[in-house]
């Protein structure tokens, strides 16, 4: 639906997190001498330790880690008030995917570290520092770096031989490390973990190799030792030879001496001999001499062949038309490198709207491919396609193709190994048909997830209304759950024409948030006590943030990003973030520092009020009819709910974001407007490049109205007939499978009343447009409940006006200027949600007649239970005399009508007999209460 409006902001406030905190030294000159590294300290000053680039290992393999390190003298020593301006950083490249990025240093023997230094230059993203040993790391603090041209002090008291730095971003700025500590006292260990002498490589493939051996100890074969370091090489491994070999990434943690272990070593050429050797070092640094040096060839590459393409690999990144469409004549292309090509037809279009496009696909092919060729077969149309490969948002290009020919095999030879192909059409109408490509697999996909248990709330839980803050709260009482439109605007300036950008509100990141009394409601708006009115109520509360401010776009629907920055990047939504900070900090359950919040003069200074769980992070983002800029692809909404969410994992600063406010609040996707699954799919995509797999919201969240042609325009239909209840099931089984613990919503749904609507409710045989709203409204609740969703919010609690525009007269109550009376509707649903409190759907009943549809519910704390009981046709049907056969032991049934005026329904006793009773069956739910349920 489209709605009011309003906008957002954000501030940098660094905290390090530390054995102590983070303090800025000044600067100084430099020393001009290393000479700090002697085991004598003076009373009172920091021992600086002698690093050189020889001691950094680059674990990523990306840009130069020895920058950490490689300006020590310039660096001065900042613990004593003399440091220095070193310029140079280790930076691992620009593609966020690239990042966590590890490096190392090995100071030679363990030294007892009482304070590490960082220099600070500028930018604020985050550097994670550890201790221990190579695949047994310990962190000791997390950076911020919020500072500027600064030396960030952080006292430490650890042991180690090894310290370890995390860039967690491509921003990240810092310029040199020093470290500050004595070596450890002598007269400690100094055995060494024994020899391994029984390694053995076991097996191979194409790209793996697997080894064995027998876990050493830390002390020759006493104990367990602290970390293995496993090399390998095409030629022989001698000692000589040990630090030119490739060290292997993945080793496992030494188990106890004697154990039995394991580890494969992938990311090898095929048909190609290798040797291997291992090391074991223990906590103080002593190193094991090197193992037996074994050797096995990888095996060959099979032969390519055409490689089995189905529906199931293809990420739609476009999320419009059927991308599927690209591999789904597979059998009909045949074999067109052997020169057996069919003629396939059918062609993805992803239509004519510019927000698609540049449109693009990923094959997903589940495990790694060496590839040879691409195969493309050209139709009718015309104008360059691009194919990729490689590693997702940093892809290898392939090749174009102008798509010049007409109904023919086009053959592009290829040579890389990749488990994702990226197809990309840089405009419309592209008619390519479809896709062969050729291969040898190198692993073997895994198996889809099965699929995670998920416990479905109870009815009064699940439905919900969509309302305003201006709206009768005693009307909201026929539902448990609300979704307040709230406009981003109402709590920073309230300015909304979008053209004149009033300079009044002095905006990011000088914010002035306004809550109680807020700049809404021509100021007189208090949320602070609707949110606690709603709360006493006993209704659970999502205020959906919408819009842009007028301080920072130039349309209330437009991406909340300003002039000139990159709406595919989460620090480009700082001002939105800033302000999903401030109002979790507020009406969530953790109080937080009063510095860190932004309000206007006159505002009570309130934070953990804890109103408020859920967040909702705008509305309709996919909304194409209002245009590019308002319209978020998938990615862009993905950077924005990264920042939202946590500033990008933190990589924003500490108040950015709702969970920075509040660790326990649920962050809620905007509604999609149109339900697509490959929408989803995108954003988890994203977040398992950008994110570490980490999905940036708590609920996923759709909008479906049922509606079919009639006429020159549409017409509402029932939930059967338009598959209400199994297009949400798509959404939940995706969910129970691969974001398992995540929520399942769908936040509008509903029919408008007046004659004249798209999305009416018709008269159906003696029954109002009226009477049929409150009837499908029902059946709404009712299908969403048996597909397994967690909320269901219907659109919306009051009508707007009574006019044939669509979505006007959605409400269970007329408009406020008709008194906002309740239509039929009202009684049914507030008559649902009393009946089936408490309960849980439990299962479809086999009515065994087509015309009768029979869910089951449950109590949540005891065997009594109820059958709703309907006719799920849009045709007046009734079913008289039907018998329902009771399932379990009960004793006493009541049925329940639904009735015009009463919020409880219309009860009668029941007589069972033979564990039947006996009800008349119509379109219009019934319920049947008994005692006991199975």
């Amino acid at each position: 639906m489209r709605k009011a409006v309003r906008t957002v902001i954000a501030v940098w406030l660094g905290v390090a997190l530390c054995f102590g905190s983070a303090a800025a030294a000044p600067d100084g000159g430099a020393s001009g001498s290393d000479e700090a590294a002697a085991p004598n300290r003076i009373a009172g000053m920091e021992t600086k330790i002698v690093l050189t680039p020889s001691m950094v290992t680059n674990e990523s393999g990306l840009g130069d880690a020895t920058l950490l390190v490689d300006e020590q003298t310039l660096s001065g020593d900042p613990a004593n008030g003399t440091g220095g301006a070193p310029v140079t950083s280790w930076q691992a490249g620009w593609n966020v995917s690239l990042y966590p990025a590890h490096a190392y240093i090995d100071l030679g023997q363990l030294y007892d570290l009482t304070s590490i230094y960082l220099r600070d230059t500028y930018d604020m993203y985050p550097i994670t520092i550890s201790a221990g040993s190579p695949g047994n790391w310990t962190e000791l603090f997390t950076d911020p770096l919020t500072g500027w041209m600064t030396w960030n002090a952080h006292p430490v008291d650890v042991k180690t031989r090894y310290v370890r730095v995390t860039l967690h971003d491509p921003r990240v700025n810092m310029s040199e490390i020093v470290l500050y500590g004595t070596p450890a006292d002598g007269g400690g260990d100094t055995t060494a973990p024994a020899a391994v002498t029984d390694l053995a490589a076991t097996s191979s493939t194409a790209s793996t190799v697997s080894l064995t051996w027998t876990a050493p100890g830390d002390d020759g074969m006493t104990g367990t030792a602290s970390s293995y370091e496993i090399r390998y090489s095409t030629s022989d491994i001698k000692k000589a030879d040990w630090a030119s070999a490739t060290q292997a990434v993945g080793a496992p943690a030494p188990a106890p001496a004697g154990t039995a272990q394991s580890m494969t070593v992938t990311g090898l050429s095929p048909a190609t001999t290798y040797y291997f050797a291992l090391r074991a070092k223990d906590g103080a640094g002593n190193e094991a001499d090197l193992s037996n040096v074994v050797s096995k060839a990888t095996a060959p590459v099979s032969p390519s062949t055409k490689i089995p393409l189905t529906a199931s690999m293809i990420l739609n990144e476009a999320t419009n038309g059927d991308a599927t469409l690209l591999v789904d004549e597979q059998d009909l292309a045949g074999d067109p490198k052997a020169g057996a090509g069919g003629h396939p037809v059918t062609y993805w279009n992803p239509g004519y709207f510019e927000g698609y496009y540049p449109a693009s696909a990923v094959i997903d092919l589940g495990t790694d491919y060496q590839l040879t060729d691409v195969y493309l077969y050209d139709g009718s149309g015309g104008g360059k396609m691009s194919v990729l490969a490689g590693t997702p948002f940093n892809w290898t290009h392939l090749f174009d193709d102008p798509l010049s020919q007409q109904n023919k095999w086009i053959a592009h030879p290829i040579n890389i190994t990749t488990r994702y192909v990226q197809v990309k059409f840089d405009g419309c109408c592209r008619n390519m048909h479809e896709i062969v490509l050729y291969g040898t697999p190198l692993g073997t996909p895994a198996p889809p997830p099965a699929s995670t248990p998920h416990t479905p709330p109870t009815m009064d839980q699940l439905m919900g209304v969509n309302a305003f803050i201006d709206d009768p709260q005693d009307k909201m009482q026929a539902a448990g759950f609300v979704r307040e439109y709230h406009n981003w605007f109402w709590d920073e300036g309230d300015a909304w024409d979008f053209q004149n950008h009033s300079t009044v509100y002095p905006g990011y990141p000088n914010n002035a948030n306004k809550f109680n009394p807020s700049y809404g409601g021509g100021g007189g708006w208090n949320f602070d006590a609707y949110y606690q009115s709603l709360k006493g109520a006993g209704l659970t509360v999502v205020p959906a943030i919408q819009g842009s401010v007028d301080w920072l776009s130039d349309g209330f629907g437009h991406k909340p990003v300003s002039s000139g920055k990159d709406a595919l990047l989460p620090s480009s939504y700082a001002e939105h973030a800033d302000h999903m900070f401030q109002f979790a900090a507020r009406y969530g359950s953790t109080v937080v520092a009063d510095s860190k919040l932004k309000l206007a003069a006159g505002q009570a200074r309130s934070t953990g009020l804890n109103t408020l769980q859920y967040f909702e992070d705008w509305n309709e983002q996919d909304a194409n009819w209002s245009g590019r800029m308002s319209y978020f692809t998938p990615y862009e909404y993905a950077a924005m709910a990264s920042a939202d969410y946590d500033g990008h994992q933190g990589a924003m600063g500490n108040t950015y974001g709702v969970k920075n406010a509040d660790p326990n609040a649920k962050m809620v996707m905007g509604g999609l407007a149109d339900p697509d699954l490959d929408y989803i799919k995108a954003l988890k995509f994203w977040s398992d490049w950008n994110r570490r797999g980490s999905l940036p919201f708590d609920v996923v969240n759709v909008h479906l109205y049922n509606n079919k042609p009639s006429g020159s325009g549409y017409v509402g239909i029932s939930p059967e007939e338009g598959k209400f209840k199994e297009q949400l099931e798509q959404f939940v089984d995706y969910r129970n499978r691969y974001l398992p613990g995540k929520e399942m919503w769908i936040t509008e749904f509903g029919y408008d009343t007046h004659p004249g609507s798209d999305q009416r409710s018709p008269e159906i045989g003696p029954n109002s447009q009226f009477e049929v709203q409150a009837q499908w409204l029902v059946r709404s609740y009712l299908a969403a409940a048996a597909a397994g969703v967690d909320k269901a919010v219907m659109f919306m609690l009051r009508d707007e006006q009574y006019i044939p525009e669509k979505f006007q007269n959605s409400g269970l109550i007329t408009n406020k200027a008709t008194g906002s009376v309740p239509k039929i509707s009202w009684y049914y649903v507030y008559t649902l949600k009393n009946r089936l409190s408490g309960m849980r759907y439990l299962a479809e009943e086999n009515s065994g007649n087509a015309n009768v549809k029979i869910y089951k519910f449950k109590s949540a704390n005891s065997s009594s239970g109820a059958y709703v009981i309907w006719c799920p046709t849009s045709n007046n049907t009734t079913v008289n005399g039907y018998q329902l056969q009771l399932a379990g032991t009960s004793t006493s049934a009541t049925q329940v009508a639904l009735a015009n005026g009463n919020t409880n329904g219309v009860q009668s006793n029941l007589t069972i007999s033979g564990g039947k009773v006996t009800v008349n069956v119509s379109e219009r739910p019934i319920f049947v209460m008994v005692d006991n349920i199975q």
